[in-house]
């Protein structure tokens, strides 16, 4: 296992473990007794607070979920100590706040005060790792590497730590470097196949499978990671045979998700009627009816089935593991229906649990149509007073909602005010570029991916986000296609990068190249506006009845999709 696990606490669980021991500590090492001017006393007075004041000042601030002022006391505190503990302290509250900035200068100061600390390279790591600073990630993770802190640390557990903290391309950039070497076992191999798999670089997926056989034959996790890949790339054949031929030669001795190879494969090529019976006959064991039935109610969705979805997912409650998703999805069932007080009464339910900001959201969103503004916002900023360590996802969800109500002054009001409360945070950064764009407002829009691609030049989500843009707006098309080329060098099969470069060769005119690329970006995504695209081209090469059925789909897929329907709108003058 790995050594440390600090950078997943919350705020509220750092305040409970340790403030006694770190305020008793500072106390101690700095002054010999803590003093007892308060703080609000000295900020009228002009004083300077004293380090222990400031720490006892950082965890109340913790308490109270202040986390910005708690890291930043922190921080002031640890680059005026020699004590690396204060130091490892600023950086496990930094980062339990989404303290980006602060976490890095907090873990800088304490690989000064311990240059062979570990954990503290291991830290440094994730946090630049979070910025998608590559090369200091690297330098960090070999620094931890060569400690020998690795030791028998499980490589798909420690790949999973990575992407975790930060996302599939960076962890798979900085794994593969870093920990694959040379001459890798069957399971390095394996961990950085999954993280291909998830980065979508599916031929190095599959490549990392076959050579993780050769050393070991007996393993079915590699053969499975082969045909996932080759199912995602559309190799039919290969993929169906492939998952049957596990199936036959491991028959119950595979991991749970991989008892379901042959049907996710049947689900992936639209073969539903096998893919149905096939998860009708391992539902009749017990020990997988639970995630039969989550496929098959996803699947009946899809399909527009909709009482045969509610039915599964009606099954579902009650499982353990398994309520908390059906009752989302019956929500959304009912939405459908146009039943939203029982909508809202589903997403109530859930509205604590691990789904609590998708479903708040959910329910946000019913409460705006209504008219319910203080009642649908709520539900957010409830939430977040009680939990500070989703600040960002909560402040992203928020103006989320906003915008898809049309309220784009206010949801980039929330925010330009979620960044004071992050300074610097990347996923802040890129939806404020988002909310811009959604506005009309694209001049700026560019102008901050723009910026943002300059500083994290090795992030394919930046580089397609400025390309699609660009794109999208008929503007600076050979730009466009660079830029979404340099995301396709780390993730190739991506269906969103795909979606970009298709739409560039539909604003180059190439709409028959277009429409198949967009297609396949579908088939792999089920993204909507993907499907809009889509429609939009064969609408233009006259297959008008292929076009409304990619549209139909999609809105399956996603009912209230604001693309689609203007597309439909435009093209069609339909409404």
């Amino acid at each position: 296992m790995i050594m440390t696990v600090f950078h997943r606490l919350t705020p509220r669980r750092i305040a409970r473990v340790s403030a006694t021991v770190v305020i008793g500590a500072a106390c101690l090492a700095l002054f010999g007794a803590c003093a007892t001017t308060s703080t609000a006393s000295e900020e009228k007075t002009g004083k300077e607070q004293s380090p222990a004041t400031r720490v006892m000042v950082a965890e109340i601030a913790l308490e109270r979920g202040e986390c910005r002022e708690a890291a930043e006391n922190y921080l002031t505190v640890a680059n005026g100590s020699d004590d690396p503990k204060l130091a490892r302290r600023a950086t496990e509250v930094a980062l339990a706040c989404g303290q980006l900035q602060s976490s890095a200068a907090a873990v800088k100061r304490w690989r000064v005060l311990a240059p062979r600390d570990a954990e503290a390279a291991l830290a440094a790591a994730i946090i630049a790792l979070k910025l998608y600073r590559l090369d200091d990630a690297r330098a960090a993770l070999t620094q931890w590497r060569d400690s020998g802190a690795q030791g028998a640390q499980d490589p798909s557990e420690f790949a999973l730590l990575l992407e975790r903290e930060s996302d599939s391309t960076a962890a798979l950039a900085v794994f593969s470097d870093v920990l694959a070497g040379s001459d890798p076992t069957a399971e390095v191999l394996l961990a950085q196949g999954q993280l291909a798999l998830h980065s979508f670089d599916l031929k190095r997926a599959i490549e990392c499978g076959r050579r993780a056989q050769e050393l070991d034959a007996g393993n079915p996790a590699a053969r499975a990671l082969v045909v996932r890949a080759q199912a995602l790339l559309g190799q039919a054949d290969a993929a169906l045979s492939g998952a049957r031929d596990i199936e036959r030669d491991f028959a119950t001795n595979l991991e749970a998700d991989d008892r379901f190879l042959v049907a996710d494969v049947l689900i992936a090529f639209e073969r539903t009627e096998e893919a149905r019976a096939e998860l009708m006959n391992l539902r009749k064991d017990a020990t997988l009816q639970a995630a039969a039935d989550r496929r098959l109610g996803a699947m009946a969705m899809e399909m527009g089935d909709d009482s045969v979805a509610e039915r599964h997912f009606s099954q579902l409650v009650g499982e353990q593991g398994s309520t908390a998703i059906a009752v989302y999805y019956l929500g959304r069932l009912a939405e459908r229906r146009q039943d939203t007080g029982r909508a809202l009464e589903n997403y109530k339910l859930i509205a604590d649990t691990p789904l609590a900001t998708v479903a708040r959201s959910r329910a946000a969103s019913i409460l705006l149509k209504r008219g319910s503004r203080v009642e649908a916002l709520a539900l957010f900023d409830d939430y977040a007073r009680q939990h500070p360590e989703e600040g960002v996802e909560l402040a992203s969800a928020r103006a989320q909602v906003l915008a898809d109500h049309g309220d784009f002054d206010a949801a980039h009001a929330d925010i330009e005010a979620a960044l004071r409360r992050y300074p610097g945070h990347p996923s802040l950064e890129y939806q404020r570029a988002a909310l811009l764009e959604r506005a009309g407002r694209t001049r700026e829009a560019e102008a901050a991916l723009d910026r943002l691609v300059r500083e994290r030049p090795a992030d394919p989500g930046l580089a397609n986000a400025l390309g699609f843009t660009l794109a999208d707006h008929n503007r600076e098309l050979p730009r466009a296609e660079k830029l979404v080329q340099r995301a396709l060098d780390t993730s190739p099969d991506s269906p969103a990068i795909q979606d970009s470069l298709g739409w560039i060769r539909f604003r180059q005119g190439r709409t028959q190249e277009a429409a198949r690329m967009l297609e396949h970006a579908f088939k792999t995504g089920r993204d909507a506006e993907i499907a809009a695209h889509w429609g939009e081209a064969l609408w233009v090469l006259g297959d008008k009845s292929g076009a409304r059925s990619a549209w139909a789909r999609a809105l399956t897929v996603d009912p209230d999709n604001a693309l689609v329907k203007t597309t439909v709108a435009r093209l069609t003058g339909e409404k």
